[in-house]
């Protein structure tokens, strides 16, 4: 019988590399006959062999059948319907800040939302990304606040990408740098109309016809010089034109007719992932459609669960999310990854199911057994002209800065030298990082993390070389010195010791005290200390005593016990490792 004579279908739904015997399932037909068929066609395939795209475009459009390649997603979860025009209903912008470091982003959020966000990150540059609602007028609208450094470039393609409205600030006495081009490209990319907002216009210097100027340039055209960019001079410093900023944002939210459907099960996006003590993995959501209640059971990438917790940004409980509010959720497996899109399922089972099949796939990565590496070795290879490969793994306290490590890592590919993430992940080095290592001749780049104790034995054991920081763009250049064979600092950090925290003093007008046991190495009275709670660094000080039972020293070894003060940070409890470091000279190589 001819093949057209067996046909079934009219249309067929196949996933990428489909089988010819998987196509010819799909079509109703023998998969001899379709073998036959491709024949004919000047195609020589078996029935186990698979088919590219276009050869399934082809052999389905000479046989009058339709054809739709499946994402993975859609395998999962199949197509979804088109949304029906009388379910929708008005939502909230959600609005995306951008721009070049230093330039007042988040500084800028705070004068909206009268809070202090910026006081708990390194060095004054945003770390991760924040999620916030404000209210202008009885209207709400949702701030995604993204960090402005080069390295988190992939931060702000994916705000971007679940924006409607991008903010771009842009100092007035500083002007468009850089990052102020990325964002402008992330913004057309996503074709999300721009709003810019011309920051620090009350410091020396400013010059907003300047910067108006400098942004025609990469086509982005003010209103008052004939363009279709609304500009707004502010000042988050002293709230001049905030008012005017948020005004411009709700009108471009009126001309976009932002509209959802909340009545069926909620999807959106992970904002931002981590792992938090007691409660487990933490996820901050942004729910794009439907509405997300606890007790859903939902799938985020390879993470499933069901939602123990909502809360909003203050750390209030809710019990729903309707369309672009962000929330934070626990209850999930594990953390995911920071980008992620999730869906709310039906059962556990299936959810879990979804998760597995995610993880497996993941999981198909070859390892090459070799001796472990470390940057100094590395780096005289790429000396020796030697092709070279240099193998990471990436452990951050939370996803979103190990994806802007593992991008910007990726970027500084050179001819001579790859640089290859074998493996990334959120939490505390463990022991099955460690031996990942080794066996894949891996350095660990950990950020804001520290090994556990198994992890700390097999590091010693194994010789793995593990890169310690607090600032991703630091790790970056560190390694970028490395693939070019560069790698030679005047000063490195040394960790010389580490103490465990048994008890914790309050003394009368001295504030804390805490009793410690030197578990490591050594202390010494000028060395900085690391706090470090289940493996994640959650603050930085230096010491403001130290002591032998009354009396005070300069330094404590190993074994002994002592009493140590910090100058700031005081919320240390029992079971805290404090770990002390100094900055030494190293010698040039």
């Amino acid at each position: 019988m001819p093949i057209e004579e067996q046909l079934k279908a009219e249309r067929v739904e196949v996933l990428s590399g489909v089988t010819v015997g998987e196509l010819a399932d799909k079509l109703g037909v023998a998969g001899a006959a379709l073998v036959k068929k491709l024949f004919e066609m000047g195609e020589m395939a078996t029935v186990q062999q698979s088919l590219s795209d276009e050869t399934v475009e082809i052999v389905c459009e000479d046989l009058g059948v339709a054809v739709h390649f499946l994402t993975e997603e859609e395998l999962e979860f199949g197509v979804e319907e088109p949304e029906e025009a009388d379910k929708l209903e008005a939502r909230p912008p959600v609005v995306t800040v951008m721009g070049h470091v230093d330039h007042g982003k988040t500084l800028l959020l705070d004068a909206i939302r009268s809070t202090d966000v910026i006081s708990g990150e390194a060095g004054g540059i945003t770390q991760h990304i924040g999620a916030y609602q404000i209210t202008k007028d009885g209207r709400v609208i949702t701030f995604i606040d993204t960090p402005g450094h080069e390295a988190f470039t992939a931060m702000r393609a994916r705000g971007a990408q679940v924006t409607d409205v991008a903010i771009l600030v842009v100092a007035a006495n500083d002007g468009v740098m850089p990052q102020t081009r990325e964002a402008i490209s992330h913004a057309k990319a996503a074709e999300v109309p721009i709003v810019v907002a011309i920051n620090k216009i009350d410091v020396e210097g400013a010059d907003p016809v300047k910067v108006k100027t400098q942004l025609t340039e990469h086509d982005v055209v003010a209103e008052d010089f004939g363009g279709d960019v609304p500009m707004v001079e502010v000042s988050a410093k002293t709230k001049q034109g905030l008012e005017d900023l948020l005004e411009v944002v709700l009108l471009q939210a009126d001309l976009l007719e932002l509209q959802a459907n909340p009545n069926k099960s909620a999807r959106g996006r992970v904002v931002e992932a981590h792992l938090d003590r007691g409660r487990g993995p933490v996820a901050t959501l942004l729910v794009q459609g439907g509405t997300l209640k606890r007790g859903d059971i939902l799938v985020a990438g390879t993470a499933d669960g069901k939602i123990r917790a909502m809360f909003d940004e203050d750390g209030n409980q809710v019990q729903e999310a309707t369309p672009s509010r962000p929330v934070q959720v626990i209850g999930l497996n594990e953390v995911p990854e920071a980008g992620d899109e999730f869906r709310v399922v039906d059962a556990e089972r299936f959810a879990r199911d979804v998760a597995e099949r995610r993880s497996a796939r993941e999981r198909r990565k070859e390892l090459a057994d070799r001796r472990p590496t470390t940057l100094e070795e590395f780096t005289s290879a790429v000396q020796a002209g030697d092709k070279a490969t240099l193998n990471v793994i990436i452990k951050a306290d939370v996803s979103g800065s190990a994806e802007a490590l593992e991008d910007a890592l990726l970027k500084l590919e050179l001819d001579e030298v790859q640089v290859r993430v074998v493996s990334k992940g959120v939490g505390a080095i463990t022991q099955g990082d460690a031996r990942l290592a080794e066996a894949s001749d891996a350095i660990i780049v950990a950020f804001n993390v520290r090994p556990g104790a198994n992890a700390r034995e097999e590091i010693d054991r194994s010789g793995v070389d593990v890169r310690t920081y607090s600032i991703i763009y630091e790790a970056i250049e560190d390694i970028e010195r490395a693939v070019k064979g560069l790698l030679a600092p005047e000063f490195r950090e040394e960790v010389i010791g580490e103490v465990e925290v048994r008890e914790v003093f309050k003394v009368p007008r001295a504030g804390f005290v805490f009793g410690c046991m030197v578990t490591r190495g050594e202390v010494r009275r000028e060395a900085g200390v690391r706090v470090i709670r289940e493996g994640v660094v959650i603050a930085e000080d230096k010491m403001s005593s130290l002591r032998r039972f009354k009396d005070d020293v300069r330094e404590v070894r190993e074994g002994f016990e002592c009493g140590i003060g910090l100058e700031k940070f005081q919320d240390v409890k029992v079971g805290d490792v404090f770990e002390a470091y100094e900055t030494v000279e190293v010698e040039r190589v």
